[in-house]
């Protein structure tokens, strides 16, 4: 008994490469205990006998090897899973990565290509974060991009809608489906959320703002040119004091709006 635990401990722990070679010593190793077994009792006489303990040793074996089989390849596929969804998200906020968020955005691409629609990529930036980081803690700092995250996940709408954290204090929203207009709209929700939020319960004194940059492109529009236009965008913002909206179009024409 003790052999048939150890046997079946071993076979958990094999990894999926060496399933092959294990089935094949499962089988031999049926047929062989099988045919002892009714050696042993003298059932190899009886023809029919012999067929029936066979059978009934080999699923004896057989069933909880594979009942064990199945539920440790379950266990390598939900490993898997949690893997991938790692690799796509930002460990800090929970929300998806640069590289997650760039695949997605050409997907929308190739989707506005025969809808016609055109969208709009907003990359936004916490003001004097850095100071954020000296006055209140790291600590702090990390809450802070937290609760920016939850806040800014409460303005998307749209299934295609996304958010991701681009890089240190910086993050970017693909709006879907919508034109100029209504992506600075949704910006300056945001942007207004931000400011009144309460972050105190964070910090005693600490206030957030942040500035952003907006651009609408259609599917013609190469994605890095659309990043770059809104990128620019937000460069400008920041010039023009923070805490601000800066919207370009991919024809270049801009429109800043100063709402402090």
């Amino acid at each position: 008994m003790h052999r048939f635990a150890s046997l079946i401990s071993d076979f958990v722990q094999q990894k999926p490469t060496r399933l092959p070679i294990l089935v094949s010593g499962t089988a031999i190793t049926l047929a062989t205990v099988s045919a002892s077994i009714t050696v042993a009792f003298g059932l190899h006489h009886n023809g029919a006998l012999f067929i029936a303990t066979a059978l009934f040793i080999s699923c004896a074996i057989a069933i909880p090897a594979g009942i064990i089989h199945y539920l440790r390849e379950v266990e390598i596929a939900a490993h898997q899973e949690k893997l991938q969804e790692l690799a796509a998200t930002d460990a800090l906020t929970g929300i998806m990565n640069r590289r997650t968020f760039e695949r997605l955005a050409e997907k929308e691409r190739a989707r506005m290509a025969r809808s016609g629609e055109t969208a709009a990529i907003i990359l936004f930036d916490l003001d004097w974060f850095k100071s954020i980081n000296d006055n209140f803690g790291h600590a702090a700092g990390d809450e802070v991009l937290k609760t920016v995250a939850g806040l800014a996940g409460g303005v998307l709408r749209r299934p295609l809608d996304a958010l991701a954290r681009w890089g240190g204090e910086e993050f970017a929203i693909l709006l879907s489906g919508v034109t100029s207009e209504q992506a600075y709209a949704v910006t300056e929700r945001l942007r207004r959320i931000i400011d009144v939020a309460a972050f105190e319960n964070i910090a005693p004194g600490l206030s957030v703002s942040a500035s952003f940059g907006v651009t609408s492109f259609t599917a013609n529009t190469p994605l890095r040119h659309a990043l770059s236009e809104a990128d620019r965008a937000l460069y400008e913002a920041k010039k023009e004091g923070r805490n601000c909206t800066v919207c370009r179009t991919d024809t270049e024409q801009k429109v800043i709006a100063l709402m402090r």
